[in-house]
């Protein structure tokens, strides 16, 4: 407010003051102050001043609420769900993964495959833990009771599969159907079998099935999940070569063995028929007169 406001009640106060005599007395006293006195109606005359700079800073409100989590039931029960979907958003394990139902890292439990959620207790497998699974038929009811068939949703129809016509060992010429050759060795491993089949062609010729041809072929997985489990798997591989070639290495003595066996058996034999042969010679050529054959050579040893 202006000074020039001011000058006009003061000084109308002090022309009252100045009339008075000296002999003043508290009344008129009272009656020149009343005249001063700002009342609250006249608000120009009170002499407010108002900020007309703002201040320093901005003064905010700060919102108390945070970045909401969205947690809780997402699906509830009977709700149709596919695969994929989230059921229920939670901190910690309020409510457990039951049937084909995941859950997260983060505690969320999700559809493993479409049907009709269901919210159900277990006691079966704990007696206090709360269970959300998914079922295929709505009417269905969770927990199924037990040594129950468990169902599964493999998109394909049931279909009667006919059995195979049964094969005959011969075929309409005469010649068997089927040749099975064995591994080489004392003890061939059951994958060195050869099954062939006789064609179908007419050519009467025999063929190895084109699923038992990829099963000689071995596959090795080059990409190992660490070097440690890459050394396991060649220190295993180194192993089992060593044993390959320790049995072949043995199987292949025993054979030599076996070879050396027969050719002393067989020299045995000739010596045994050498003796008996000069002792019926030397029988036959006695006082009878008969003129002894001619002496025959000891058998020699062969390689």
């Amino acid at each position: 407010m202006r000074i020039a406001q001011l000058q006009r009640p003061i000084v109308a106060a002090a022309s009252c003051i100045s009339r008075t005599t000296s002999t003043t007395t508290i009344r008129q006293l009272r009656e020149a102050l009343g005249q001063l006195r700002i009342g609250a109606s006249n608000a120009a005359v009170e002499g407010r001043r108002h900020a007309s700079v703002k201040s320093q800073g901005a003064y905010r409100l700060r919102d108390s609420s945070t970045i909401p989590k969205k947690l809780g039931a997402k699906k509830s029960g009977d709700s149709y769900v596919i695969t994929g979907n989230i059921i229920y958003k939670q901190r910690g394990t309020k409510w457990f993964a039951g049937e084909n139902c995941g859950m997260g890292r983060d505690h969320t439990i999700f559809a493993l495959a479409s049907g009709y959620v269901k919210y159900y207790r277990d006691p079966a497998k704990h007696p206090k833990r709360q269970y959300i699974g998914v079922v295929f038929d709505k009417a269905d009811a969770l927990p199924y009771p037990p040594h129950a068939m468990r169902k599964r949703r493999l998109n394909m129809t049931a279909s009667a599969i006919p059995p195979p016509r049964p094969e005959p060992a011969l075929s309409a010429s005469g010649i068997p159907t089927q040749v099975v050759r064995a591994g080489a060795g004392r003890h061939p491993h059951p994958r060195d079998e050869r099954v062939l089949r006789l064609r179908r062609d007419g050519t009467y010729a025999y063929a190895e099935e084109s699923w038992r041809l990829g099963t000689l072929v071995r596959t090795e997985k080059r990409k190992m999940g660490s070097r440690r489990v890459a050394m396991r798997h060649r220190r295993r591989k180194a192993r089992a070569i060593g044993l390959e070639m320790r049995a072949e290495r043995e199987d292949q003595l025993a054979r030599r063995k076996e070879a050396l066996d027969r050719s002393r058996a067989a020299q045995r034999r000739k010596w045994r028929e050498y003796r008996e042969r000069r002792a019926a010679e030397a029988n036959a050529g006695g006082p009878g007169g008969e003129v002894p054959s001619p002496k025959t050579s000891p058998p020699t040893a062969e390689a």
